[in-house]
């Protein structure tokens, strides 16, 4: 058997892949930021966005199912098994065998979802008026088309990272963005909301193209088979990971159907808090949790049990440290954030303060949906996908009760509670039984490093409110980039001086071979 590397090593390995993936993320971000300040100068916070977010729902849950996150984290594990044996041949056929499938299943789906799509709209949007709903009715038929090439490009992108090759299908979603732009540039003016779902196709023919040269450099062959020795075992996994995403989706349905309750906008509102909250939390938690988890499996694969525990809790720590200054940033700056980007044309200063009702609630989640990219992993890498179901489902049904509760009193921040409420829920359910099974991942370590977290972040949030107050006479852009430079550099000097381990090894990490 072939000698495990240290664990500094593989934290390094990890540290540098998710650095690579955190940059173009964090480009793919900045041009995302681009694309909401054309879209909200076109849109606002309109009647048409709405129908244009709530055609995407079951596209988007048919996407997740058959080639997102739940084949993502059941397909990984295997491919990489057959990597370790080097049965290249096998990993291919499997490869093909399940993508074929996929592609079957995803075709006879998307036809009846086309075939009944206003009652399918009826049910994710009851609210909608007969405006909303002509609308959304054909965008839902153009993207479940778009759902097909998506589910293609996502298998090449599971491929890819049993490779641990991260750069193209980090790249990929900088073409998607791309096309949304491009379609409300050139397509909007004389299409309307079409123009945006137009551009959005294009930019998935883009994100398909941009990851053939990887598979062509690992020698990748696709074949016309519909069986594999493999596909038993993957179907068995896959079971309860469709469930929990299936709660989990779950989650991102309910904006819409409580959304579609209030005034016209709300979903909208809602939508462009969600995308700023997603801005620090995708290149926090989304990038390390993908480059983490094919050295999950790796060790999960060798039975490394302490290995794998360390490198857990080395992960959770690192997304701590980043996410909770992130989060209360968000909270003291997003406001005038929100206004800064966003509030020009069609978007107005009413708009500005209904996405600021939701983002500073999403805010107190991305903590959680930061830490859940971590803690989750933990539990796919072992193949155990029942727990983090039941945790999910869990989370759920907060959500759930928690917005419809507050529906009427907070409206688009009553919706945004309720995730982030549920989303904490599922992250501490899951490390209590991480806990109880003797392998933990909020050891003394973690714990020392949350109190030096918070005292850091007191210390940011102080100087965000100071610095943004001195500055005020160099304008809005002027206070705002200065107090985020000084509260940033505050808490990664406070930080470091008091001795956090997950700031302090970074570099090393870095700099370090594997």
């Amino acid at each position: 058997m072939q000698k495990s590397a240290e664990p500094s090593q593989q934290q390094g390995h990890v540290a540098r892949s998710a650095l690579l993936v955190a940059a173009l993320f964090a480009a793919d971000k900045v041009l995302g930021l681009g694309r909401d300040v054309v879209v909200s100068r076109a849109f606002g916070a309109s009647a048409a966005l709405d129908a244009y977010y709530a055609a995407f729902e079951i596209p988007d849950g048919l996407f997740t199912v058959l080639a997102g996150s739940a084949m993502a984290t059941a397909f990984i594990p295997l491919l990489t098994a057959q990597l370790a044996r080097e049965e290249r041949t096998a990993l291919w056929d499997l490869f093909s065998a399940a993508l074929n499938w996929a592609l079957l299943i995803a075709a006879a789906m998307s036809a009846l979802a086309a075939l009944f799509a206003p009652q399918v709209i009826a049910a994710v949007a009851p609210g909608f008026d007969a405006e909303r709903m002509a609308l959304a009715v054909p965008l839902m038929r153009l993207v479940l088309l778009q759902t097909l090439l998506f589910i293609g490009s996502a298998f090449a992108v599971s491929a890819l990272q049993a490779h641990q090759h991260f750069l193209l299908p980090a790249a990929g979603p900088l073409a998607y963005t791309a096309g949304r732009i491009l379609g409300v540039l050139w397509l909007a003016p004389r299409w309307g909301i079409f123009g945006l779902a137009w551009g959005g196709m294009a930019g998935t023919v883009g994100h398909l193209l941009l990851q053939l040269p990887g598979l062509w450099r690992y020698r990748a062959r696709w074949r016309p088979l519909l069986w594999h020795p493999d596909l038993p075992v993957l179907a068995r996994l896959l079971g309860p990971r469709i469930l929990g995403v299936g709660a989990t989706y779950l989650n991102f349905v309910l904006p819409t159907f409580l959304g579609s309750r209030l005034a016209p906008g709300a979903i909208a509102a809602y939508e462009y808090g969600w995308r700023l909250m997603q801005f620090p939390e995708t290149i926090i938690g989304t990038a390390l949790g993908l480059t983490l988890y094919p050295t999950l499996t790796e060790l999960a694969n060798r039975g490394e049990r302490r290995a794998l525990q360390e490198t857990g809790r080395w992960a959770l720590a690192l997304v701590l440290t980043l996410a909770i200054p992130a989060a209360a940033g968000l909270v003291l700056v997003g406001e005038p954030l929100t206004a800064l980007f966003l509030q020009r044309g069609a978007f107005d200063a009413a708009a500005t303060a209904r996405v600021y009702a939701a983002l500073r609630f999403l805010a107190l989640g991305l903590v959680g949906h930061a830490a859940l990219e971590v803690v989750a992993r933990c539990f796919y890498a072992r193949r155990d996908m029942w727990t983090p179901f039941w945790a999910a489902l869990a989370g759920l049904l907060v959500n759930l009760g928690v917005g419809w509760w507050l529906l009427t009193s907070l409206q688009e921040g009553g919706i945004a509670l309720g995730n982030s409420l549920g989303v904490c829920l599922q992250v501490v359910l899951l490390l209590a039984v991480l806990r109880w099974r003797g392998e933990g991942l909020i050891g003394l370590p973690v714990a020392r490093v949350l109190g030096q977290i918070f005292l850091a972040t007191a210390l940011l949030a102080g100087a965000l409110w100071g610095v943004q107050a001195l500055l005020a006479p160099l304008g809005a852009l002027g206070a705002l980039l200065g107090a985020v430079l000084a509260g940033g550099a505050i808490y990664l000097g406070a930080g470091y001086l008091l001795g956090n381990t997950a700031l302090r090894s970074l570099p090393d990490l870095l700099r370090r071979k594997a």
